[in-house]
Order: C-alpha cells, then sequence, then structure tokens
C-alpha cells in the first residue's frame, strides 16, 4: 500500500515544481561554495609565490601603530652586524600639522637617515630631487595632490610648539603608504622632537639564501619589548578576507537552509490538500496516522533529494558556464570555479534536515485529522 500510495503522490502535477524550487535554493549554496573553492585555491597559490625572505618591522611590543612605537636606535647596528641581513632602513614617524598658503591639516612625516637610498629601495619615482637636509622633504604625490603641493614649494611642519620650514625638493611615487607621507632626513626630526636615541622601527631585509630559522634567531638577539612583524603576507592577508567571506556566505547559507524549510512547509500543505480525497481512502482501508506520517514525510524527502542533486549539478554547471562566458568576453579574467563531492555531501543533508523540519507540522497535522473530518 504505501509503494502505491508513493506513486500516486508522484503523479501529482505539483511534483515537478516542488524539485524546481529546492533546485534553484541549492543551486544557489552550490554556486557560492563553487566561487569561495576558486578565491581559495587562488590564495593557496599566491602564497606559494613568497619566499621564505621579505621585509620585517622591529617595533615596540606595546605599540599599536608606527607613531607611538620607541625603540633604541642602537639596535639599527645589532641588525646589521647579523650575517642573514641584507641591509637595515632606521626609521621615526610622528604626526604633524602641515600648513601650507591655503589649509593646515595633519599628516605623517617619516624620517631617515638617507632618504635618497629609502627611496632607491623603494623603487620610487622621484619628480625632482631627494632631500639632502633638515630644510629640505620629499612629498608622496598623493598628499601633494590632497594639500595642493607643488615642486619647491615652501611649507611648515609644527609639533606641538616647535615649527620647521622645509622645501619640497622632490614628488615622489613608490604604490606605496609612502605616497601619502612627508619623508624627510632624521635631522628634521630631530630639530621638531629633539633626539632622544630612539626611533620608530626598523625595517630590514633578509639576504636570499636566508633559511626560514633565522627570523627565529633575530628575535631572540632583541630585547623582550620589541617584537618583528612582516611586512607583506598576501596570503595571510587574503586567508583573513576569505575567512570573513565565508563567515557571510554562512549566514547566507543559514538563510536559504530557512527558505528550504518554509517552502517544504508550503509543499507539503499543498499536497495534504491535493490528495485529501486519496489519504482519506487509505485511511478508510485501514491504515494508521503513522503511515499517513511517513508517507508526507517520505515524499518530501524524496522531493528534496532528488531537488538537491539537480541542484548541485546546475549550479556547479552554471557558475562554470558564466566563467567561461565571462573568459571569452574579457580574456584577462580567468576565474575557474569548481565544487569538491565532500562539499556536496554536507549540503544535500542539511537540505534534507531542513526541508524534514519544514514539513513536520503539516504531516502531524495530517496524521492527527480523523477520517470522519475528510470529505469523499
Amino acid at each position: 500500500m504505501t509503494t502505491l500510495t508513493l506513486k500516486m503522490l508522484f503523479r501529482k502535477g505539483g511534483t515537478a515544481s516542488a524539485i524546481l524550487a529546492v533546485a534553484l535554493l541549492v543551486a544557489i549554496l552550490a554556486s557560492m561554495n563553487s566561487i569561495v573553492n576558486h578565491i581559495n585555491w587562488q590564495t593557496e597559490a599566491l602564497g606559494g609565490y613568497v619566499n621564505v625572505g621579505g621585509t620585517f618591522l622591529a617595533l615596540s611590543r606595546s605599540s599599536t601603530s608606527m607613531t607611538d612605537s620607541k625603540i633604541d636606535a642602537e639596535l639599527t647596528s645589532l641588525l646589521n652586524n647579523t650575517t642573514d641581513v641584507k641591509y637595515t632602513i632606521p626609521q621615526r614617524t610622528l604626526t604633524a600639522t602641515l600648513t601650507t598658503d591655503s589649509s593646515n591639516q595633519t599628516i605623517l612625516i617619516r624620517g631617515v637617515e638617507d632618504v635618497s637610498i629609502f627611496l632607491n629601495l623603494r623603487g620610487a619615482y622621484v619628480n625632482g630631487t631627494s632631500a639632502k637636509n633638515e630644510t629640505e622633504a620629499n612629498i608622496g604625490e598623493i598628499l601633494a595632490r590632497l594639500a595642493t603641493i607643488n615642486l619647491e614649494d615652501e611649507v611648515n611642519l609644527t609639533v606641538d610648539n616647535t615649527t620647521l620650514k622645509v622645501k619640497v625638493v622632490g614628488i615622489v611615487k613608490t604604490l606605496t603608504q609612502n605616497d601619502a607621507e612627508l619623508i624627510v632626513p632624521m635631522e628634521a626630526i630631530h630639530h621638531l622632537i629633539g633626539n632622544d636615541g630612539n626611533i620608530s622601527i626598523i625595517e630590514f631585509t633578509l639576504k636570499e639564501d636566508a633559511k626560514e630559522e633565522a627570523i627565529l634567531n633575530l628575535i631572540k638577539l632583541l630585547p623582550t619589548d620589541v617584537k618583528v612583524v612582516k611586512t607583506q603576507q598576501p596570503k595571510e592577508f587574503m586567508q583573513d578576507m576569505n575567512s570573513q567571506t565565508l563567515t557571510f556566505l554562512n549566514l547566507w547559507s543559514i538563510a536559504i537552509y530557512a527558505v528550504v524549510a518554509a517552502a517544504s512547509y508550503v509543499i507539503a500543505t499543498r499536497l495534504i490538500a491535493e490528495s485529501n480525497y486519496e489519504l482519506a481512502m487509505i485511511r478508510s482501508l485501514g491504515a494508521k496516522k503513522r503511515l499517513l506520517f511517513t508517507l508526507v514525510l517520505t515524499y518530501i524527502a524524496a522531493v528534496t533529494l532528488l531537488g538537491s542533486i539537480l541542484g548541485v549539478a546546475l549550479g556547479t554547471a552554471a557558475t562554470q558556464t558564466a566563467s567561461t562566458m565571462l573568459g571569452w568576453i574579457q580574456t584577462s579574467v580567468q576565474v575557474t570555479p569548481f565544487l569538491e563531492p565532500s562539499q556536496a555531501l554536507p549540503t544535500l543533508l542539511l537540505t534534507l534536515i531542513s526541508s524534514t523540519i519544514g514539513c513536520l507540522s503539516p504531516a502531524v497535522m495530517c496524521a492527527r485529522k480523523s477520517y470522519t473530518e475528510q470529505s469523499l
């Protein structure tokens, strides 16, 4: 009787539309997972291009930014005397008030021992020359544009009650944060705040043949109140972005599973309403309440399973098709979304659980409905 009844229910006209409704919802989940997989794969590939060496910063362990970091300038000599360090750049950063003929604004000043060497290591393009003394400065192109400063302009720098007039002898472009800063020789910093024997950070680079253990050995040489951080960590940065994106998608997935539960409720309610006569006949033939409850759950589970399988296939295929078409339109864009088999199974299970929860109420109501209440 159970098999015949299920065949009867599946022949109802709404079965195809119910499967399609579930499939479209699952397709959204499959497409999102496919795109996230591509991003994760790109992150791993990007991380493979980052060598063990690189650029590091030594700064105060208690600092929250470079401007409030203070470490002993003598640590520069300590790092220079180690065999694994290629070069060091001691720097002092502070905020100051920049005064021009037209405006006043707070900016970040970066003081270095030799501005020319600093800019060469940055691979900077310089329109003009490099600052040589405390009365000269180089300005980043972004800051120059914001403050309307041109080459050879004179500006005033004020820290607390001390003011220093400097001449902009070069506008630099580094494609780094330095493009929004004013770069001056260390003598200018000493003029503004005095020379207390401290600097903000020490930027240093390991040699190409340095091993991974080299940075650990360097950290042991430094005082306990000094920490070392890496300046370029694209893999970690991308992984953090992926983690945040995945968290958002998980929240979005909860909403989709909630819609699946609501859709299952509607499907079960419509099924019971359209099969009222057939269910009454089954009950009149001696079927128990448990059988009616099981029939509704089995029908919803079968519809959900078929819809989920179809949705995973549709979502993956549609995403890959869209990425291929995008590659034809814009050859510079190469997106290859894919879905792991291990990801499809949780999607199927969670969809099945959501649909079961959604149809419980109609199934219980159908089972509790007495035979005399049903019209023949």
